[in-house]
């Protein structure tokens, strides 16, 4: 965790976790009734889903392959 000074998220904070499979894992969360906001790819690392917690706060879905895997 890390913070971050900006006057216009003053109290907001952001987690972060990683999954192997973004897809099973958005197939997942949708399933619970849980929207996702955003999907994107993230540089050479992947790709990110951002859900909202029910306080309103981002929680990044970051695939990270298995080492071994391309």
């Amino acid at each position: 965790m890390y913070v971050v000074a900006d006057p216009e998220q003053a109290g907001r904070s952001l987690v972060a976790m990683a999954v192997s499979d973004l897809d099973r894992t958005i197939t997942e969360i949708e399933g619970r009734g849980i929207t996702v906001e955003k999907i994107e790819k993230v540089g050479d690392a992947g790709r990110k889903a951002t859900v909202l917690d029910p306080d309103g706060n981002s929680v990044a879905i970051i695939e990270v392959p298995q080492q071994g895997e391309d």
